[in-house]
């Protein structure tokens, strides 16, 4: 008899367990991001605003190259790491597509000197890293014209005018640099290597999240020149809150929304960040 007591106990015990496990995964919001800013800000910034709407969000600090499969494998409800130009050449067909829920923030984008000189100036003949990834490489060149060092060959477009044809192996035949600048050169290497590679070059031009998290507080030092970002720039370039497309009317994914739309995101990321990373919000839904 005691046996018996004992078996059906555990048996209850089981049943409880699995019904306040279906309980919580209705409640419980489950993001991949990147560390910098995105992940903190959504502990910081976002997990308290939804803990008042009655959710929890958990977050995991993931690879960049994964979280896209890990969404929309079901692993994790959203991501937070990526803008739009990048979910559209890295997105998934069928009952695995992804869409953008929101966007959040920008990132600027920045040539960083490799030997924290604040007042360090770009001379003809010196080497600038930038990323390889063909979604941010056109960003990287733009930044560089604007200040007048270079500019992109045409062969770098199609006949849409869309950017496409650069080769990374040699970046210097797609460009040409202006006078004063003749000499300089340009070498594309993976954006997770773009930091601790930099004291190979002279310059990198470095996304906002890689740079913050490769150097830290030594962030400002290390700007020599930023992006002159118009508002179609921001809003195209603006990272986001990313689901599966089937899951766009969850009511997971409009608390998650609704929560980043607070002022106390926009606060939060104004005096953390400053003027490297800018509030940028966009529903999408």
């Amino acid at each position: 008899m005691r046996k018996l007591t004992l078996f059906i106990a555990s048996l209850l015990l089981i049943g409880g367990t699995t019904l306040t496990s279906c309980k919580n995964k209705e409640t419980t919001i489950s993001v991949c991001a990147s560390e910098l800013p995105h992940a903190k800000i959504l502990k910081e910034a976002v997990a308290p605003i939804l803990e008042e709407k009655g959710y929890t969000l958990e977050v995991d600090v993931l690879d960049w190259t994964i979280q896209n499969t890990e969404v929309a494998t079901d692993q994790y409800d959203a991501n937070y790491f990526q803008h739009i130009p990048y979910l559209n050449i890295n997105n998934f067909e069928g009952d695995k597509e992804l869409s953008a829920a929101c966007k959040v923030h920008y990132e600027k984008l920045c040539l960083y000197a490799s030997d924290k000189d604040e007042n360090k100036k770009l001379d003809n003949g010196e080497t600038i890293e930038i990323v390889n990834d063909v979604s941010n490489i056109e960003r990287a060149l733009l930044l560089l014209a604007s200040y007048d060092i270079l500019s992109i060959n045409e062969s770098c477009y199609n006949s849409k005018g869309e950017f496409e044809n650069f080769d990374t192996t040699n970046p210097n035949s797609c460009v040409t640099f202006l006078e004063g600048y003749e000499d300089c050169k340009l070498t594309c290497i993976l954006e997770s290597n773009l930091c601790v590679n930099l004291p190979d070059y002279n310059f990198g031009v470095i996304p906002g999240n890689t740079a913050l998290t490769g150097f830290g507080g030594g962030l400002s030092e290390r700007i020599v020149l930023s992006e002159k970002a118009t508002e179609e720039t921001i809003s195209e370039r603006t990272n986001i809150i990313c689901v599966k497309k089937s899951n766009l009317d969850s009511p997971k994914t409009k608390a998650l929304v609704e929560a980043c739309s607070d002022v106390r995101v926009k606060n939060y990321i104004s005096t953390t960040f400053g003027d490297s990373v800018l509030y940028h919000y966009e529903n999408l839904l």
